[in-house]
């Protein structure tokens, strides 16, 4: 890659060897015209002297003139490098700014990506309802199986590690549910009107359905089948009437 702190030094040299050398061919040029007009008075002998300064006057400015125009071409040629070098320079900030941007809304994506699929869940538990006091359950993840009473009403889940308080009706330390990320009050589930709820007691790391987050203390209705996460341990609600295997 060139440095372009050479490169500009250069350019910076050109410029005052270009200056310079136009100073002298102006020189030169004014000087050869202003005798060329004085040569018909002039006597014989200075006419010959200034005739053989003329000569030498005129390849003198040849070569200054080709020396700037070589000089003109090398600055040129240095100057768009530079102006590539800018270029690219700026074409980089904006791929920056443009990635910089990219991440920004591939978070804003998989946020609306996040709300849409806990609209639907919300929508198809809104319109695809449970029959009223069908027996349910919650399968453990060692395959315990704990039926739910619909006369009982709540079921609290967390973890109780003996030490202090009642413990929770669902109780999760046996599957280390606290080294698990399950708060000791993390979720009720419910049955209300014969359909059984859960609401997520604002627990610290959270309650997920199908991988979609509740908010704290709100009241979300069950559906079959539903993957229940709490922390990083999942459980399983389910119908007893149903045949499918979990």
């Amino acid at each position: 890659m060139i440095d372009r702190t050479s490169i500009e030094k250069d350019i910076g040299d050109a410029r005052r060897s270009i200056a310079g050398l136009e100073k002298e061919v102006k020189q030169l040029r004014d000087w050869i015209v202003q005798n060329e007009r004085s040569l018909n008075g002039m006597q014989e002998a200075l006419r010959r002297i200034t005739e053989d300064g003329l000569v030498k006057a005129r390849a003198d400015l040849a070569q200054r003139e080709n020396t700037l125009q070589r000089l003109r071409a090398d600055l040129a040629t240095q100057e768009k490098i530079v102006g590539k070098l800018n270029e690219m320079d700026r074409k980089q900030r904006e791929i920056a700014q443009l990635e910089q941007d990219q991440e920004r809304l591939i978070v804003l994506l998989e946020k609306q990506r996040s709300d849409l699929r806990q609209l639907q869940d919300e929508y198809e538990q809104l319109t695809q309802p449970p029959a009223p006091h069908m027996p349910c359950e919650v399968v453990l993840p060692n395959n315990q199986r704990l039926a739910l009473d619909a006369n009982k009403g709540d079921y609290v889940i967390g973890w109780h590690d003996g030490s202090a308080g009642q413990p929770p009706d669902i109780d999760l330390h046996p599957l280390h549910g606290g080294s698990l990320g399950v708060s000791r009050r993390h979720a009720i589930l419910r049955s209300i009107d014969g359909e059984w709820t859960i609401t997520d007691l604002s627990s610290t790391n959270g309650t997920f359905l199908n991988e979609a987050p509740l908010q704290p203390n709100s009241v979300v209705a069950l559906r079959d089948k539903t993957r229940i996460r709490l922390g990083n341990l999942t459980i399983f609600f389910r119908y007893i009437t149903q045949t499918t295997r979990l």
